[in-house]
């Protein structure tokens, strides 16, 4: 049983009470929230599973198609910069968008658009191949933090990408043994700073719980259950793991809760303060790899409780997508339309650079 639960009945056991300090009050609301927290993270370890099958099975296949569409979009847009008589101006915005839309098909693993990109790329009229090659090695090194001399040695950009993966990989390892020793010298630190009441917590349950005190075979093994738990809850500076056990063994009842003073209440909450702050964290990182994981860019934090509504909207939104997508390659194949679309996306974006530009100025539209 959560120790929030246990210890609201045990308040409702007390009978009347003295109104209660703030301390107690704060001590009631850290607990309160340590155990709300947790319950968040126990959600988001029940419903991630589920929502990467379902996310698999349907929205997935949807994604693949969006895909395919933008492919099919680019190669629709190169061909007509081949086929169809276009002014100077709207020429140089197809290629200009053209790169935009392929550029991210590439980097997802579309390779096959590189020599599309190529052709259309404003910067491969200014410099041939091992020019080329020669900014990129240079540009790579910088980056990475290359000699110029070892860069100089090397044959390709491929050759100092993998030389600069080299290093990342040791520069990795190394701050990975940095992290650890610092962990195990603020480890000791803590140790050595350890509040009272989590010493004193264990030191009674262990004598309380030690199996050479078992009445029989049955009772030791509960006993031997308890110290692991006792033991793990120690470890990790659990205070309320400690207060679930003292609660479950009959060491904390109604009266000893209404004895805490507030000098060990202010204790306690020091303790669950660290805790909270640490679950949050935490919380913290599970919904942002969560957003990174799957390409998401929430207005609000995500909920472990909502990821099936969250997943039916991200469903009807790429549904939208592929249904506007095959629209406008029906319309595009006409070169009439093709024009008055470009000259809609030019548009568009020149109202998007003039937005930048006054948001710039101090003001916006």
């Amino acid at each position: 049983m959560a120790a929030a639960s246990v210890l609201q009945q045990l308040q409702a056991q007390s009978g009347l009470r003295a109104p209660a300090s703030p301390a107690r009050k704060r001590f009631d609301k850290l607990l309160s929230e340590l155990e709300r927290q947790r319950g968040e993270l126990r959600a988001w370890a029940e419903a991630l599973p589920r929502w990467h099958q379902r996310h698999q099975s349907q929205l997935a296949p949807l994604l693949a198609q969006r895909i395919e569409l933008d492919v099919a979009l680019v190669e629709l847009l190169d061909r007509a910069d081949a086929t169809i008589k276009l002014a100077k101006g709207d020429r140089a915005f197809l290629s200009e968008l053209l790169c935009r839309l392929a550029g991210p098909l590439i980097a997802a693993g579309r390779e096959d658009l590189k020599p599309l990109y190529a052709r259309h790329d404003p910067q491969g009229d200014v410099a041939d191949a091992s020019e080329t090659d020669a900014m990129l090695k240079q540009v790579l090194g910088a980056v990475f933090g290359l000699s110029p001399e070892d860069v100089a040695a090397m044959d390709s950009p491929d050759a100092v990408f993998e030389q600069a993966q080299a290093r990342l990989s040791q520069q990795q390892e190394h701050a990975r043994r940095c992290k650890a020793r610092r962990q195990q010298r603020e480890a000791t630190k803590q140790q050595a700073e350890e509040p009272p009441p989590l010493r004193e917590l264990y030191r009674r349950l262990a004598a309380s719980l030690h199996p050479d005190r078992a009445r029989d075979a049955a009772d030791g093994q509960r006993r031997t259950v308890l110290m692991q738990r006792l033991n793990a809850a120690y470890k990790a500076g659990d205070l309320i793991g400690l207060i679930e056990l003292q609660v479950e063994i009959g060491l904390l009842d109604a009266a000893g809760v209404d004895a805490l003073t507030d000098a060990r209440l202010q204790q306690y909450n020091r303790e669950l303060s660290r805790q909270c702050e640490a679950v949050a964290r935490e919380l913290a990182q599970v919904e942002q790899g969560f957003c990174e994981d799957y390409g998401l860019d929430l207005a609000q934090r995500p909920r472990p409780q909502q990821l099936d509504k969250l997943l039916a909207r991200c469903k009807r939104e790429v549904e939208a997508d592929l249904a506007g997508l095959r629209g406008d390659l029906r319309e595009l194949q006409q070169p009439q339309a093709l024009k008055r679309w470009l000259r809609q996306q030019r548009q568009l974006a020149d109202e998007d650079a003039g937005f930048v530009h006054a948001a710039d100025d101090g003001w916006s539209r």
